[in-house]
């Protein structure tokens, strides 16, 4: 009796409400941005043009810039070195002396020349008269008025005549001859002249452009001969990048250029060109890969002709323009001969839903239905671009994202959405740095 009892006066069972199997969840609202896809590649900074100097003349080294060292940067124009003038100021006088001795030379069989044609003239206008008096005494001879030794005489005067006509009419058939031989002389003595000048100027070698020099080889004092390494020189208004992109990741950006066929194939013909690049929509910008510092902008020069045998990868060269003048005290070095570094290639912006790359499961993302259950949907042919995921349809804006892990994640599971505003704010920092 005391056993029913007990079991007669225990209060009836009842079920509680299931408020215990709804599972919390993170969650950021969907959201369209305008983004510019992109890729990273790598690659090592070099200089835009590498200058190494060598001697153009053979003499003793007699200045040398105090700053020719390495490392130091030096204005365009600065004098470097000076190697010895003297023997080169002889050989210019010389050179002088010698092209105003040509010069008076030609001048000479010049004036030679209008000398002969005068006298021609005059010997001519001679023998005429003479020509004449034969002709006078030849009529008188017949009348036996003057003597025969006369006629003779003067028939001689007209044979003399005669022979200088016909010498200076030679002499004038060799004059241009003479004269081309004359100016062909003078011609060499002006090359030699010139050439003399541009040796003198040779003697003072200065910098072609602002520049940071990274080798001097000579010393003052020092004698070198003509093709001697000076110093080598690198330029600070610009430098290179051959970076390398995977080429699947370049399709990615390649496959908007389908509409601008006509640019292209004009491109092929004449060459690519900044220009070109940025009427295709890339654009790059550089950072240093061993911290995370701020970009340099930079500009698309030009795509290598061939892939890399190594790696298979493409090469894109990209400039960045006063790379010294872009510097940040520990922030922001400069950027060096060597450095390694991280490339950012930019194409058109577009309309993107920008999911954080966490929020992916093989190729599934799991969504919060409008009952607050769980909702899991394939996505394909997004983008990864760094700790995003780009995707550009079969998404609805406001729809709600679970961006916290959730295991185990059964379709139709009832889920209590709290908003995640660290995400959604890490996602809008993320898109203004990607514009």
């Amino acid at each position: 009796m005391l056993a029913v009892m007990i079991v007669k006066l225990q209060p009836k069972m009842q079920h509680e409400p299931s408020a215990g199997l709804i599972t919390p969840v993170h969650v950021i609202d969907l959201q369209a941005y305008q983004v510019r896809p992109s890729i990273i590649g790598f690659g090592l900074v070099e200089p835009d043009i590498l200058l190494e100097s060598k001697a153009e003349i053979s003499g003793k080294i007699s200045y040398v810039h105090p700053q020719l060292r390495n490392g130091a940067i030096l204005p365009k124009g600065t004098v470097v070195i000076r190697i010895e003038r003297e023997d080169y100021q002889l050989a210019l006088q010389q050179a002088q002396a010698m092209l105003a001795s040509q010069r008076a030379q030609y001048r000479k069989i010049k004036l030679e020349k209008n000398n002969l044609y005068a006298n021609l003239k005059i010997v001519q206008k001679k023998l005429k008269l003479a020509q004449t008096e034969l002709a006078r005494l030849q009529s008188l001879l017949k009348k036996q008025s003057v003597s025969q030794s006369s006629r003779d005489q003067q028939q001689s005067k007209v044979l003399l005549l005669q022979q200088e006509v016909q010498k200076l009419n030679n002499d004038l058939k060799t004059l241009p001859e003479q004269i081309t031989s004359a100016k062909a002389t003078l011609t060499n003595a002006e090359a030699v002249l010139a050439t003399q000048q541009r040796n003198l100027s040779r003697t003072e070698i200065r910098l072609p452009f602002n520049a940071r020099i990274s080798e001097r080889a000579i010393d003052a004092g020092q004698y070198v001969i003509k093709g001697s390494l000076l110093f080598s020189a690198q330029t600070t208004d610009k430098i290179l990048i051959n970076a390398q992109f995977a080429l699947q990741h370049f399709r990615l950006l390649a496959k908007d250029f389908q509409h601008q066929e006509a640019l292209i194939k004009e491109a092929f013909l004449s060459g690519f060109s900044s220009e070109t690049f940025e009427q295709l929509g890339l654009s790059a910008k550089v950072r240093l890969t061993e911290q995370r510092s701020p970009y340099w902008p930079a500009k698309v020069e030009r795509i290598i002709g061939q892939l890399d045998p190594a790696t298979r990868t493409l090469g894109i060269v990209v400039s960045v323009d006063k790379p010294y003048e872009q510097i940040v005290p520990g922030i922001k070095p400069p950027l060096m001969q060597g450095m390694y570094t991280e490339i950012l290639l930019q194409g058109r912006p577009k309309t993107f839903y920008v999911l954080p790359r966490t929020a992916l499961h093989e190729n599934e993302i799991y969504l919060i239905n409008q009952h607050s259950q769980l909702e899991r949907r394939v996505i394909r042919h997004f983008q990864v671009q760094g700790e995003m995921v780009l995707w550009e349809t079969g998404l609805n804006a406001g729809e709600q994202l679970i961006v916290s892990d959730l295991f185990p994640a059964v379709a139709g599971m009832q889920l209590k959405a709290i908003p995640h505003k660290e995400t959604a704010k890490r996602i809008t920092t993320w898109v203004q740095e990607a514009r």
